[in-house]
């Protein structure tokens, strides 16, 4: 990529970036947070129990405290999440999706906008949002 394109993408980045940050607010945290989904991944039945042993370890109650390296580590959470995970969580990795831009090495925010799967917790101006994401993405990213 051209080294004009790409600092074009980086700055349109940027701006999806201060929109995703006014845009998702106010959500509640999740009962399946990363680790309880990775649980769901591994072990197939989790108890209440132990879904509450495993958000322990999960102690964001904003999704701006998530890190990029939590994001990076749990790609497979929203496979295993469900509608209020989905809108807690996911502006969080396309926030960090978009800290690299473009080129960040991990699709899984992508793949799971293009599917739309438990979308139905998501307001109309979220919903907004993640077509303004993939409209950016298909524009500067090679799918």
């Amino acid at each position: 990529m051209r080294i004009e394109i790409a600092e074009e993408a980086r700055c349109e980045a940027e701006k999806l970036h201060k929109v995703i940050d006014e845009t998702f607010t106010n959500i509640p945290k999740p009962l399946i947070t990363q680790r309880v989904a990775r649980a769901l991944d591994d072990e197939w039945n989790v108890s209440v129990e132990r879904s509450k042993e495993l958000a322990k370890d999960d102690p964001e109650t904003d999704w701006r405290e998530v890190s990029k390296e939590k994001t990076e580590a749990f790609q497979e959470y929203f496979t295993f999440s469900n509608a209020s995970g989905i809108r807690f969580y996911l502006p969080a990795y396309m926030t960090h999706y978009l800290s690299e831009f473009p080129g960040y090495g991990y699709d899984a925010v992508y793949w799971t906008c293009v599917r739309k799967a438990d979308f139905e917790q998501l307001t109309e101006s979220e919903l907004k949002v993640i077509e303004d994401f993939l409209a950016l993405c298909n524009k500067y990213e090679q799918w």
